[in-house]
């Protein structure tokens, strides 16, 4: 059977790659009965009773129905139990309301005609017609379709199209039922049916025949469905062992690489350790990025200014205002932040946290605080990548690259012969394989006894003896303290005052008085500027017999 698999297969791969829509109602429609009563006139009495099941608040449902050049849809109704439903028409979609609860499960019947449904030619009379189409965003659990005469009829031919394919069966009066069972969203399906002219004495007969054709087509449809079957065969023999021999190989190189690197790690932890303020081997704010997360949070400001001071760019003078000693700087980032603090928000040569506080009230300022934040970020990164303490593997990562690209191959190739538990298989590798290509880059040795030491460092100042602390040069204090309240600010703010004596240097630069109230206000700007930035049918009748439509809810 011949299906339109590669849309199906691409926007499957697609739904786990990138967000979906998510859907304001969630619901099923767990069995769908469409009867079709033909009239001598060539009018179609059309009954549909759709059973939904909620795990939402529901509104009501949907219906769109679609036209056939030629017909026209009239006098449509709803009702539930007898009793009629309001609805609601726009562009041929229906709003049938119908308020419920989350669980609630209903069974909805919709009523309507079809005008000139039947087209009546030389030997026989037909009914073709798509009762839904790929517009239909939603799935129906179990379907039937029945098709009768005006009358018992001797000499009655069918077929399904797409979905209704090999669904047909006639019965001993002549009517026709299509038994389509479970029908995914997205897909089409044909209804038709040929009956003796003479029982549609009220129609106009066209010139020409139309049993020939019907027989045409399903020759067709068969031969395909064979060719489908004969493909799909092929399709098994080499595409499953194709995963599951790529696979392997996948599987093991993920897996030796991560004992690689586990060895690594497993190795630096086993180094005995006695407290010490590792040497100075990037920025404090860089540290912080490497070691805790690349997400810094307001916190690592303060961290970074704590780190500025202690370089002698800038003073404190207060406990609320700082003063601009001289520019020049080791890292691009910190030029950033001075420009922010400094001439941004202060004077050129002073700025306070009151200002700081102010600039971020107003709500003109914070695309170009956000701004000069992402910027600084990106200088910190920066900093980070130039130490390489990446491995970069372009050969590994590129034969992965290649692995994914064969494995989503794999999945539109199963998918279109319907293997689609290897079709799952393939897509869940080719995630694997480029999630590999993209994200490995193994820390080297150097890089992990970084983070090792200063994640150790962080764990011991919780619980850190003062004569310990003292032991340490002023320098090494500032650097620890700074990355302490830039990774732990709930144990620096306890040991702020074991931490943070008053200690002058010989250029009268100090620590800072209180770094917990600097943090507060920078979280407070951090908080008011995220806020401001976060504040933020039917188709077209896909059928081949012509019309269609779809179900829904709201």
């Amino acid at each position: 059977m011949k299906r339109k698999i590669i849309p199906y297969a691409l926007v499957f791969i697609l739904a786990l790659l990138i967000p979906v829509q998510v859907y304001a109602i969630d619901f099923d429609i767990n069995k769908v009965r469409i009867d079709a009563q033909l009239n001598a006139d060539g009018t179609a009495d059309v009954t549909e009773r759709f059973m939904y099941e909620f795990d939402d608040d529901f509104n009501g449902i949907t219906r769109s129905l679609i036209e056939k050049k030629g017909t026209a849809i009239e006098n449509f109704s709803a009702s539930e139990n007898g009793k009629s439903l309001r609805v609601e028409m726009e562009d041929g979609l229906y709003k049938i309301y119908r308020s419920g609860e989350d669980g609630d499960t209903i069974e909805i019947e919709l009523n309507y005609d079809i005008a000139n449904a039947v087209e009546k030619f030389e030997d026989g009379a037909q009914f073709y017609w798509a009762f839904f189409d790929e517009s239909n965003e939603n799935e129906y659990g179990d379907m039937t379709i029945a098709v009768t005469p005006p009358l018992p009829a001797e000499n009655t031919e069918a077929l399904g199209y797409e979905e209704a394919f090999g669904t047909d069966r006639v019965t001993d009066d002549g009517a026709v039922i299509f038994e389509l069972g479970y029908v995914p969203y997205g897909e089409n399906a044909n209804v038709r049916a040929i009956f003796e002219p003479d029982l549609f004495p009220g129609v106009a007969q066209l010139s020409g025949t139309v049993r020939d054709d019907l027989a045409k087509d399903r020759v067709n449809l068969e031969n395909e469905a064979a060719a489908f079957a004969q493909n799909q065969q092929t399709a098994k023999n080499v595409g499953i062992p194709a995963i599951m021999i790529l696979g392997a190989l996948l599987l093991a190189g993920i897996f030796f690489s991560w004992m690689r690197t586990y060895k690594r790690k497993r190795q630096i932890r086993n180094y005995p350790y006695e407290f010490f303020v590792p040497k100075e081997s990037m920025s404090i704010p860089a540290l912080l990025y490497f070691t805790n997360s690349v997400f810094l949070s307001p916190n690592a400001i303060s961290a970074a200014i704590l780190e500025l001071m202690r370089k002698g760019n800038i003073r404190q003078l207060t406990e609320d205002h700082f003063e601009l000693i001289h520019r020049k700087t080791d890292h691009v980032h910190e030029a950033t932040l001075i420009e922010l603090l400094f001439d941004r928000i202060g004077d050129g040569q002073e700025f306070t946290l009151q200002q700081v506080e102010e600039f971020t009230k107003n709500e003109l300022n914070h695309a170009g605080y956000n701004d000069a934040i992402a910027e600084w970020n990106k200088g910190v990164s920066l900093e980070v990548k130039e130490k390489n303490y990446y491995e970069k593997h372009p050969d590994l990562r590129g034969a992965a690259g290649i692995l994914g690209a064969v494995f989503i191959g794999l999945a539109i190739y199963t998918g279109i012969y319907q293997l689609f538990p290897w079709m799952a298989a393939s897509i869940t590798l080719a995630l694997l394989a480029f999630g590999f290509a993209i994200g490995y880059t193994p820390i080297t040795f150097e890089g992990h006894e970084i983070r090792h030491h200063w994640r150790k460092l962080k764990a011991a100042m919780q619980n850190l003896p003062a004569e310990q602390w003292e032991r340490l040069t002023l320098d090494e204090k500032q650097r620890a303290y700074a990355y302490l309240l830039g990774s732990d600010p709930t144990t620096a703010e306890r040991k702020v005052a074991a931490f943070t004596s008053a200690q002058t240097t010989a250029d009268d630069s100090s620590f800072v008085m209180n770094p917990i109230f600097m943090t507060a206000i920078f979280v407070s700007a951090g908080s008011t500027t995220a806020a401001s930035a976060s504040s933020g049918t039917a188709g077209s009748g896909a059928g081949v017999g012509g019309g269609g439509g779809g179900s829904g809810a709201f």
